[in-house]
């Protein structure tokens, strides 16, 4: 059982806003049990297996000098699977980060390890949002936006800008887009089938 002080302050921890950053994983403490945590409200919770890590803000991308040395904590939450196992689950916040530091193969490899230390000194790109209740109420402290998650090198500035692009895009279009491509899609493989068939007819 762990025991937590509850504070209606800020703690101290900060709520950023960020397009794009280089960060770096500074601390990582991975936990594979459900743990029980109770608040000094009367309030208890139970923290799922997680990964937590503490990431400080290398450079901002966007704005650079801006928040850079800030750091701050975040947790990548393992997944329950069919069986009620939890897992690392491929497409999750925490299955993002793995692909990311490892590379996709890793998930297809049944020997891949999963060491803490790896992700010690880890640097990549992404977005910094300030934390929110799932109603989206403001709480204090920051997280990760997954998807964004990338791999550091290369050009930061064409990193950015990507990034950039990503955050304005309209979710309606995105989905637009996608449903015309499912559909054209399904039109091209019926009238792959239909010339196949053609093909069959004997002359």
């Amino acid at each position: 059982m762990v025991m937590v002080k509850n504070s209606a302050g800020s703690g101290g921890a900060p709520s950023l806003d960020i397009l794009a950053a280089k960060l770096r994983i500074v601390e990582a403490e991975l936990s594979l049990e459900e743990k029980e945590v109770n608040l000094d409200n009367g309030r208890s919770f139970v923290a799922e297996p997680n990964l937590n890590v503490k990431v400080e803000v290398v450079k901002n991308l966007v704005e650079p000098g801006t928040d850079e040395g800030v750091r701050f904590y975040d947790r990548f939450k393992l997944k329950k699977d069919d069986d009620g196992d939890w897992t690392f689950a491929k497409y999750s916040k925490l299955g993002n980060l793995i692909a990311v530091r490892y590379g996709e193969g890793w998930f297809e490899d049944p020997s891949a390890g999963f060491e803490e230390g790896d992700f010690e000194g880890f640097e990549f790109v992404a977005q910094v949002e300030p934390k929110t209740d799932p109603k989206g109420k403001p709480l204090t402290g920051s997280v990760i936006n997954w998807k964004s998650m990338r791999a550091a090198g290369g050009s930061d500035e064409n990193t950015a800008q990507e990034l950039k692009e990503e955050a304005q895009k309209d979710p309606h279009e995105e989905l637009m887009r996608a449903r015309k491509a499912a559909t054209e899609a399904k039109r091209a493989e019926a009238e792959k089938e239909e010339e196949e068939d053609f093909d069959d007819i004997p002359f």
